[in-house]
């Protein structure tokens, strides 16, 4: 029977084609619209390069430090290495990552040439490369024991080892930044600024940073940013749980608070959080993308409802002729609902098509749409095959065909079908 109604409405397509026409386009543009929220919201969430551990990942990023009794008096920034003392023998600890942006930008060229080419360096631990799992195309990353030695090594890009030496196979090689010599370790595959955290040219130990290792006396604060994870997802609550422990145990022998503002957090909170004062609202922001994607699908729907019923005024004495030889309502509806996902799924396809073109035409800013803060420093984001082409895409895309098809095609279908077969039969008299 399915079968018989597809037909059906493909036949009805042929002959309706202004009709399907601007049906399936106002389809695909809701559609395509919706579905670039999903691609950008899944570059947030999902595990993808390098982030791929993000279910199992805590952050600490800013601390409010004030003397007890004083909340108004205070000082907020990012965190200072001790940090690193309090929270390294933590029972659910995995590994721990610590970053120091410092300079945001500078210049690396090859010793006894003039060119040189400008680079975004980022500071970091050895456990970095534990909590971010980088694509090594040659080499490895750098060790504890490096690090502690203040060894003048980095890792590269895959495109500034080829802006440098034009190949990736360049272990050993060395390169001068800021003046410096240093020895490529190793060559990562390219990281995209749509995940910014770890996003860099040229990552170097943390131990050679004239920021890493600046406090201020009494409290937290210094230069630094946290990226734990937990042995599993779900010891992830546990872990935040000693964090705030190791902190609470750290501020009730002293004078001063260390308010971390109800963090640790998740990935996406993180992401979302850019004040070193307030916690993000979470829930308003939630709400936020809630009411848009409603907008994108609820406007649509009722445009191509009004199509529908239209249409169905149309058609209402053959639905009465159908009913006199025994088709029941239910049926009828079943029937007009099959035929208009017809419809509704090629809308798909063109909005996946339509998506497709948006977001890879306009990556360089539509990445960072909902971001309440971006860094301009960063190269323009670039979008991987993963981010595109993954199931939860199409899973997507599937799931709103479903809902437009029944939101728009259910409630005139039904209504049209209110009638008896003398008031259906009669319209047409």
């Amino acid at each position: 029977m399915i079968r018989v109604y597809l037909k059906q409405a493909w036949e009805l397509l042929r002959q309706n084609r202004l009709f399907s026409a601007i049906y399936i386009i106002g389809t695909g543009l809701s559609i395509a619209l919706t579905m670039t929220m999903f691609i950008i919201f899944y570059v947030k969430l999902a595990p993808i390069y390098p982030e791929y551990n993000r279910d199992r990942m805590v952050v600490l990023k800013a601390v409010k430090c004030y003397p007890k009794g004083q909340e108004n008096n205070y000082n907020a920034g990012l965190l200072n290495d001790e940090v690193a003392s309090l929270l390294d023998s933590l029972p659910h600890l995995n590994a721990m990552g610590i970053i120091c942006s410092g300079d945001m930008f500078s210049f690396v060229g090859l010793p006894g040439q003039k060119q040189v080419f400008k680079v975004h360096p980022l500071f970091v631990n050895d456990g970095f490369w534990d909590v971010f799992t980088f694509r090594f195309l040659e080499g490895k990353a750098f060790t504890r024991e490096e690090v502690e030695a203040r060894s003048r090594v980095a890792i590269l890009s895959e495109s500034t080892a080829r802006r440098l030496f034009a190949s990736t196979d360049v272990i050993g090689q060395r390169f001068q930044y800021k003046g410096t010599e240093y020895q490529v370790a190793g060559v990562v595959q390219d990281v995209s600024s749509a995940t910014p955290v770890p996003a860099a040219d040229v990552w170097l130990p943390l131990s050679l940073s004239t920021y890493a290792y600046w406090r201020e006396p009494n409290i937290l604060r210094g230069n630094l940013q946290y990226y734990l994870t937990a042995p599993t997802s779900s010891d992830k609550e546990a872990l935040k749980e000693e964090v705030r422990d190791a902190f609470r145990r750290h501020d009730s022998a002293g004078t001063y608070v260390n308010d971390l503002m109800g963090q640790p957090d998740d990935s996406f909170t993180s992401s979302c959080r850019t004040d070193f004062v307030n916690a993000p609202d979470m829930g308003g922001i939630i709400r936020g993308l809630l009411f848009i994607v409603v907008a994108l699908l609820f406007i649509p729907a009722m445009n191509l409802s009004g199509m529908i019923a239209s249409r169905m005024d149309q058609r209402t004495a053959e639905l009465g002729i159908r009913k006199t030889y025994g088709a029941t309502r239910q049926g009828l509806v079943s029937q007009l609902l099959w035929e208009n996902l017809l419809l509704t799924f090629l809308g798909g396809l063109a909005g996946l098509v339509f998506c497709y073109v948006i977001v890879v035409t306009s990556s360089s800013w539509i990445l960072t749409l909902f971001d309440a803060e971006v860094n301009t420093d960063l190269p323009a984001p670039f979008l991987t095959f993963e981010m595109l082409f993954n199931p939860w895409v199409f899973l997507s895309a599937f799931g709103v065909c479903l809902l437009l098809n029944v939101v728009s095609a259910l409630i005139p279908a039904w209504l049209g079908l209110r009638h008896t077969i003398v008031q259906e039969l009669y319209t047409k008299r």
